[in-house]
Parts: structure tokens; C-alpha cells; sequence
């Protein structure tokens, strides 16, 4: 089991799923804003948190994902509930809402992940060579950043992508987390086709919200799906991607 805390009150259970390197603190002022509305379930992900729950295998299977939320769900008596995921937690509501379609009434995802996958994030993760080579960069951060001067050079990333992801494995810690986080969740992906059906044969509300200075994940990687669903809600906030929750909060 993942752990899980209670944040607030309401009559709709909202499941959410933080980005990578927070906790389920992300979610309070969130929580606050819906008291009455949502019972908020925040949910620590696998390496996060104060005490951390590590992944059995290394690697997590959509399978044993679902009997996670599966046996969440029987354990708190929930038959149907919402869901919202930030940056990598939306490739957590997404794999939900594809396990539990019956049960999921309104899927909120903010400059979700998951949707349209990095090249870089395919390097670094789909095979034995990439992974290895993208130990050696985390164990070498001079390097990263030489690399990440030259792939801006380039054109080929963004200067605040490079700044996001070196704030982001600013310490040791930090850089052994995003390992283990990308390494582990590489099997969570989608095929884009089968999920929009999934979504379309539902009455479930989809709600995105996208930041317009975001350049880590912005607005233009949710076309893959959105472009596949016959009805979903999009806003997009005059913010970056760093603060589009407290953004979302104080929308709703």
C-alpha cells in the first residue's frame, strides 16, 4: 500500500497524485479551496514522502498498480470517486482511470505527464545502455550540464527545461529519486487510441489545465489525446509550470 492522507472533507472522493519530488503536502492548499466539495485523498508515490515505499521489482506494472488503488479503495469503502494529477502524478490518474473507468466520474489532470513521452525520457529509460548512461550523467552533474548547454545550443531543449531539471537533481538525493522514479514508472505509458475510447464510451468529465510560460510540459503535449476525446474541458493559466497548482487552487 501506498500512504495515503485524508486532506479535507466533501462528498466526492478526489484521488491525487503528486509531481515528482513532492508529497502529498502539494495538495493542502487544494484541499483547502474544495473542503465541503472533495474528500481529498493525497497519495504518496513510490520513493516519495517521509517514509518512502519502494517498488518490490524495480519496476512498476500496471497490474500491481491497480490492485494498489483496488485495495485502497475496498479499504476506505469508495465506489466512485474523482481523480487529479500534477506533472508525473498524471500518469498516475491516467493509469487509474484506465483501470477503474466505471468508477472514475471526473478526471482532473494539471500539465500532466504521460501523454506525450520525451524523447529524452525514452534515451534514458528504454534500454539497459540508456539506463546506464543515464546513471553515469546523474553521477557526473558537470557533465549534464555541459550536455544540456549543447542541446541548447541546439535548439534541441529549452533554457528552463535545463534549469527545472538541474533544480530538480540539485542534490544526491534528489538524483538517486529520479532515477528510481523514472526507471520504475516506465511502465506506466498508454496507448493513446485505446484510452480515448476508453474515456469517449464514458460519461466522465475531463478537465486539463496547462500553465502558458510552461516549458516543461506545455499545453502542446496534450494534443495527442485531446485531439482523440469528443469532450474535455481546457484552461490554460497565466503561469509556468512550477506553480500551476496553487493556480488551480485558487480557480476552483
Amino acid at each position: 500500500m501506498l500512504p495515503v492522507f485524508k486532506l479535507s472533507d466533501g462528498p466526492v472522493p478526489l484521488l491525487a497524485f503528486h509531481g515528482i519530488g513532492q508529497d502529498h503536502r502539494v495538495f493542502e492548499p487544494l484541499a483547502r479551496a474544495l473542503e465541503g466539495r472533495y474528500a481529498v485523498y493525497a497519495f504518496d508515490l513510490f520513493f516519495h514522502g517521509a517514509q518512502p515505499v519502494t517498488i518490490p521489482d524495480g519496476v512498476l506494472t500496471k497490474q500491481t498498480y491497480a490492485h494498489i488503488i483496488r485495495a485502497f479503495l475496498h479499504k476506505h469503502q469508495i465506489e466512485r470517486f474523482a481523480l487529479i494529477g500534477y506533472s508525473m502524478g498524471g500518469r498516475f490518474a491516467l493509469a487509474t482511470a484506465e483501470a477503474f473507468p466505471e468508477q472514475t466520474d471526473e478526471l482532473i489532470l494539471l500539465a500532466p505527464d504521460g501523454i506525450t513521452v520525451s524523447p529524452w525520457y525514452k534515451l534514458a529509460t528504454g534500454s539497459g545502455l540508456g539506463r546506464w548512461l543515464f546513471r553515469y550523467f546523474l553521477k557526473h552533474m558537470s557533465l549534464f550540464h555541459r550536455l544540456g548547454q549543447f542541446l541548447i545550443s541546439l535548439r534541441l531543449i529549452n533554457r528552463s527545461v535545463l534549469r527545472f531539471a538541474e533544480t530538480t537533481l540539485a542534490t544526491t538525493e534528489q538524483r538517486e529519486l529520479v532515477y528510481n522514479a523514472w526507471i520504475g514508472f516506465r511502465h506506466l505509458r498508454f496507448n493513446l487510441q485505446k484510452l480515448s475510447g476508453i474515456f469517449n464510451q464514458r460519461f466522465m468529465r475531463i478537465r486539463f489545465f496547462a500553465g502558458h510560460f510552461d516549458q516543461v510540459l506545455p499545453v502542446s503535449l496534450l494534443t495527442p489525446l485531446t485531439r482523440r476525446l469528443q469532450s474535455y474541458e481546457l484552461t490554460v493559466l497565466k503561469t509556468g509550470h512550477n506553480r500551476l497548482i496553487e493556480k488551480v487552487a485558487r480557480l476552483l
